[in-house]
């Protein structure tokens, strides 16, 4: 008989490792009971159905990665951009499950079916997040004279790039992967741009 588990972190973490064996269709009620050895009850007293079960799993990976990140815009904004590139490679490597999750995307998570309450808890964690890089965009424009475009591959989609190799092969991102995108962020934002 399974043993009940009072966790619902423990519930999230066995859907989590379900993701990365396979994919977000590999989470369900029934995996996430075995997977988690706890008891039909456990899983559907927090969760009344996959939908639910899938909202708390990408709800708890991202607001756990922005909050990591939240205080870090509070610096200048060329060293809030470097510190957000390091972090999201250190979070990325102290949390691959949750990493994983955020990898697969939104979509995969199926948010149209969502309880209420979980898509109007991803709209205020987005809206939150969207206002903080709004305006460290404002800041880097004004430090670099470089355009949001330029600005959000810089200081958002390097760092995702430079983990993405590592968490979709299942592989330990380097100990020097921080380091490597601390330089290329700085460089990219502070080279002269005369052609």
């Amino acid at each position: 008989m399974p043993r009940l588990v009072h966790d619902t972190s423990a519930i999230l973490d066995a859907a989590a490792r379900l993701l990365a064996a396979g994919s977000a269709d590999a989470i369900t009620i029934a995996g996430v009971i075995r997977e988690a050895a706890v008891s039909s009850g456990s899983v559907y007293h927090r969760f009344p159905n996959r939908a639910a079960l899938l909202a708390a799993v990408w709800n708890r990976a991202v607001q756990g990665f922005h909050a990591e990140l939240y205080p870090l815009f509070d610096d200048e904004p060329v060293a809030a951009a470097v510190a957000l590139g390091r972090r999201t490679v250190s979070w990325c490597r102290d949390h691959p499950a949750d990493a994983r999750v955020l990898l697969t995307g939104l979509g995969s998570f199926e948010p149209a079916a969502w309880p209420a309450e979980s898509r109007d808890a991803r709209e205020a964690d987005q809206a939150r997040w969207d206002q903080h890089i709004r305006r460290l965009v404002t800041g880097l424009k004004a430090a670099t004279g470089r355009a949001t475009a330029e600005i959000l591959l810089i200081v958002v989609d390097l760092p995702y790039a430079a983990v993405r190799r590592y968490l979709s092969a299942g592989r330990d991102i380097p100990a020097a992967l921080e380091d490597i995108v601390e330089r290329a962020i700085r460089a990219a934002l502070t080279a002269d741009r005369r052609p």
